[in-house]
């Protein structure tokens, strides 16, 4: 006689769980990509991993320009100078200063304009 593992059950549940992250990803690229709000999401050395298209409207670039950049493009000085500094000191230290913490920036568009 053959012993049931249960691995038929397993596989199935796993399939779902994939299933379940899938389609949970698919929402989130869905908000991510309709948020009236603009989003950058950086990763640890500042640079742009992902731009939803209000980001890319708000600072006057097609999302192409920005992904693969340093998000210090879109700041004006001093901040743009000084935000690799901020990034390493916070990932260093884990202590927050200007990075970890909420404030208000201003932006630079394309065209020069800074806007708060």
């Amino acid at each position: 006689m053959e012993k049931n593992t249960g691995r038929g059950y397993h596989t199935q549940s796993v399939f779902l769980q994939a299933a379940d992250v899938s389609e949970a990803a698919l929402r989130l690229q869905a908000i991510f990509e309709t948020a009236i709000d603009g989003i950058i999401i950086i990763n640890e050395r500042g640079i742009m991993e992902a731009v939803n298209p209000a980001a890319a409207h708000l600072f006057g670039y097609d999302q192409e320009e920005l992904i693969g950049q340093n998000v210090s493009m879109l700041m004006p000085e001093p901040d743009h100078s000084r935000h690799d500094a901020y990034i390493e000191r916070y990932l260093t230290t884990r202590h927050p200063r200007i990075i970890g913490i909420g404030r208000e920036v201003n932006g630079l568009k394309k065209d020069g304009t800074i806007f708060p």
